[in-house]
């Protein structure tokens, strides 16, 4: 329906058209039309009617007469660029929240099998951690899976480790945590993917993420945001 309209408002040399900015329901319209005709997005509290019985098409001449007369104080609307750059950090922002909380219910389900492996090892998805937890869940035994630590810092731990797990993973556990680190594989090469796409479509403002990173703590994902 969308695409006939189009056509139509061209066809019949309509330049400007005026909406209001409800919810979503107005981005598929702008997103359709920005590209032929002069859109301006209205605030609904700065076009109110004269109060009494509303209807669509009240509201629609009312939003037309405004826009005849040049009486709509024009929304912000982000260029195209900016808003697909703000969908896909705002997508990975949601991924890494996905990532966190399956983290967390790691951490949960090695608390509750007596194994404290996070008081040992600063970051137990880190390359040592997460060597240590594949061989709990290969069932190997604790002597082998620390002998074949790849650090030599968290292996002088040895007996720390072996301390902090004071207990075996059933096939319960073992499968609810298999399936945790399977889902956060998929969810990191969701984020690895959407990173690419980033540094693609930021590739002509380098300048401005370099400003942005000169920002001590701030790096490219947060400059890619602001």
């Amino acid at each position: 329906k969308l695409l006939k309209i189009k056509t139509r408002l061209i066809n019949n040399d309509f330049s400007i058209m005026a909406i209001e900015s409800t919810r979503t329901y107005r981005i598929p319209i702008y997103s359709v039309l920005e590209d032929s005709i002069d859109i301006i997005v209205a605030n609904p509290n700065m076009i109110k009617h004269i109060p009494g019985k509303k209807t669509d098409l009240v509201d629609s001449d009312w939003l037309a007469e405004l826009c005849l007369k040049d009486l709509i104080v024009p929304s912000r609307i982000f260029p195209k660029e900016d808003r697909v750059l703000r969908s896909m950090t705002r997508s990975r922002e949601g991924l890494v929240k996905i990532r966190t909380r399956l983290k967390n219910k790691i951490h949960r389900d090695l608390s509750s099998s007596h194994i404290k492996l996070s008081s040992v090892v600063t970051d137990i998805f880190g390359k040592s951690g997460t060597h240590i937890l594949r061989g709990l869940l290969d069932n190997r035994s604790l002597d082998e899976i620390i002998a074949s630590i790849p650090s030599r810092r968290v292996k002088k731990n040895a007996d720390k480790i072996k301390e902090s797990i004071e207990n075996n993973l059933d096939s319960s556990q073992i499968f609810l945590i298999e399936s945790s680190l399977d889902l956060m594989g998929s969810v990191q090469g969701n984020i690895n993917r959407i990173d690419a796409d980033l540094r693609k479509r930021t590739s002509t403002r380098l300048n401005d993420l370099k400003i942005a990173m000169s920002i001590p703590g701030i790096e490219f994902t947060s400059a890619v945001t602001i």
